[in-house]
């Protein structure tokens, strides 16, 4: 089996290079598309955590960033 390199690049492209573009600002196993914040809609009814995440987020419509 012989050794491939990398797939060749536009160096003038302006488009990300997707899912592997190095990003040194995001831990790794995050992803600078998802989102750091949930909604109490996030989480069902009866969730144990539905009542605190209503708490942080001012209310039904609020948003969170958890207990950072």
């Amino acid at each position: 089996m012989s050794e491939h390199g990398p797939p060749p690049h536009d160096e003038d492209a302006s488009e990300p290079l997707g899912p592997f573009t190095p990003d040194e600002a995001t831990p790794a196993g995050d992803t600078p598309e998802a989102h750091d914040e949930i909604s109490p809609h996030d989480l069902p009814k009866d969730h144990p955590g539905r009542a605190a995440a209503e708490d942080l987020a001012g209310g039904e419509e609020g948003t969170t960033t958890g207990n950072v």
